[in-house]
């Protein structure tokens, strides 16, 4: 029975790939009956190798299918131009036909017409540089792909002659030959002719498979292509765009570490020695957001899920675990006012007025923070938490300034790279330029926010070490003297790890950090009073549920913020020219 099944869907993926093929393939369900190329091969004054083409082709098309046919041409060989120009369409009697081009593409027909039973097509075009000497064979040959390996539909009757002219006669040496197939086929087709012409054919040509005609000529019997200076200045322009886009690159990373060094003051952020609490002075959201600016390689949690960490830790909201995670589904949160916000900072106020809505939300109510997920009215709401957070931190708290001379610093090197730019004629690096001169006007440290950024990374330092380390640190003098702690109390260990937990997420350290606080709890027979998770309280659950707890802050918040072939060594598809097509 499972193999039947098994069967079945394949069979049923089988027919809706072949029904996706016959559909894309729908314009090409015809034949070509009729296929007479006929190549006549010069040169020009500056013995230049020159290439005129007449292609006769009758295809039979069957009814309120298709507007006619569309070859399509390769107009360049051996990497350069072949001054491809076209001449002309016609039918059998010499009536010029509507056509259009599509890149190198030509479609032949009305749009708002279909074609059906026998149509001919006349289609002319001359080319030049169309010869190569091959090193391999010593000669100059004339190495074609006579019918391309792209044609769509399958050909009958397939007729090619290439006629030489007079001057080129003489200097033809050896035999013809001629390859036929698909791409990379070394199966011969029959050539018949003289000096001033060869002939070749095929009864048939599939879907994909061409002819390839090799003739060879004595050694300088055409002067090779010769680059216009144009094209000249456009290779040299392309040669020096690598270097060019190398140096911009490099000079991306190092302007970069330069400005953080400049604007972020970095140089004077030693000795930075270790923190244990909070800063004072400055919300979680605030030392988010000079973190974010001038070091955001220190952030890697959610400065929202740290924001409310925070405020609950301060008891000025509780968080439930309503729903404990599963396999399918993460765990869910509710939040509750507790008491009265009006003391918090504006940015703090902001993001609880936020979530709850318009108006500030009054102690008792609840909030589950699922209904802030993919909530359009919630993202509308958090749409100018960056700009007004930038606003404060800037202004009212006079934590970064724009410093004029870090301005103009910033400035000269946005210039030194217009300048190499211009004189590379490098676009990257003009991109560049303006990039760094955008950024000259960006803001820098002042000494206070100098100080908390000094702060925050002792902080982070703290953190970061091994719990007997966190001991002795709070032990030695220094640490004695910054936090009234007694480390042999674990009580007091407790309240003081609760205060940290924040900035613990905000580092991407809380897994850790709860796992000890979570121990600490069992130690002295307590839980939080500002967390109420599923079941019995343990370490390992409370770490979890921070965990989960900063992924679904997270979610929530991340919705708002936006060789030759003249000696018989050739094959099909082998040379220059070709092409392909099909219907339209």
């Amino acid at each position: 029975m499972k193999r039947f099944i098994l069967g079945i869907l394949i069979a049923g993926s089988l027919l809706v790939g072949s029904g996706q093929v016959a559909f894309a393939s729908q314009t090409d369900n015809f034949t070509i009956t009729k296929f007479d190329a006929e190549y006549s091969l010069g040169r020009d004054s500056e013995n230049r190798s020159t290439l005129a083409a007449i292609w006769r082709i009758t295809a039979n098309f069957p009814p309120n299918q298709n507007r006619g046919i569309a070859p399509v041409f390769v107009k360049n060989y051996d990497g350069h131009p072949t001054s491809f120009s076209f001449q002309l369409v016609t039918d059998e009697h010499g009536t010029p036909l509507e056509h259009s081009w599509d890149d190198d593409e030509l479609r032949i027909g009305n749009k708002n017409t279909y074609v059906n039973g026998e149509k001919t097509y006349v289609i002319k075009f001359t080319q030049r540089d169309v010869t190569k000497q091959y090193s391999n064979t010593g000669r100059d040959e004339f190495y074609w792909d006579v019918i391309g390996n792209e044609w769509r539909v399958p050909m009958e009757n397939v007729r090619v002659s290439v006629k030489f002219d007079e001057s080129l006669q003489t200097a033809r040496t050896g035999e013809a030959f001629c390859y036929a197939g698909r791409q990379g086929s070394t199966n011969r087709c029959s050539v018949s002719g003289n000096k001033g012409e060869i002939i070749t054919s095929m009864n048939r040509l599939d879907r994909q498979e061409g002819m390839t005609v090799a003739v060879g000529f004595n050694s300088g019997t055409f002067a090779s292509y010769q680059e216009t200076l144009a094209e000249k200045l456009i290779r040299i322009w392309l040669v020096v765009q690598i270097p060019a886009t190398i140096l911009a690159v490099m000079l991306i990373a190092l302007l970069s570490w330069r400005y953080r060094r400049l604007f972020g003051r970095q140089a004077e952020l030693k000795p930075t020695p270790p923190e244990y609490l909070p800063p004072k002075q400055a919300s979680v959201l605030t030392s988010a957001y000079i973190l974010r600016k001038y070091n955001a390689l220190m952030i890697k949690g959610s400065a929202k899920a740290a924001q409310l960490l925070d405020l609950a830790v301060r008891h000025y909201i509780k968080l439930y675990e309503v729903k404990k995670a599963s396999f399918w589904r993460s765990a869910q949160y509710e939040i509750e006012i507790v008491k009265d916000l009006k003391k918090l900072k504006p940015e703090e106020s902001e993001i609880i007025q936020d979530m709850f809505g318009e108006s500030m939300p009054e102690p008792g109510q609840r909030l589950n923070l699922k209904k802030l997920q993919n909530n359009w009215s919630y993202a509308s709401r958090t749409r100018d938490d960056d700009n007004n957070l930038k606003n404060l931190v800037c202004d009212d708290y006079a934590l970064c300034e724009q410093n004029t001379a870090n301005k103009r610093t910033v400035q000269k090197w946005a210039l030194g790279v217009c300048v190499v730019g211009v004189l590379l004629l490098s676009p990257m690096l003009l991109v560049v330029a303006a990039i760094v001169f955008v950024f000259s006007f960006g803001w820098s440290l002042t000494d206070e926010g100098l100080a908390l950024r000094r702060y925050l990374a002792g902080l982070k330092m703290y953190i970061g070490v091994a719990e007997a380390e966190r001991l002795q640190m709070l032990q030695s003098p220094e640490g004695a003297e910054k936090v009234k702690v007694d480390a042999s109390d674990e009580k007091q260990l407790v309240k003081l790890y609760e205060r940290v937990l924040p900035y613990a997420v905000l580092f991407g350290q809380e897994k850790e950090w709860s796992k000890q606080l979570g121990k600490y709890y069992e130690q002295v027979g307590e839980q939080p009073d500002w967390y109420n998770g599923q079941g019995a309280f343990n370490a390992a659950a409370f770490a979890a549920g921070m965990n989960s707890l900063s992924s679904t802050v997270s979610s929530a918040s991340d919705y708002s913020s936006t060789s030759g072939g003249s000696t018989g060594g050739g094959f099909a598809g082998g040379g220059g020219g070709g092409g392909g097509g099909g219907g339209w």
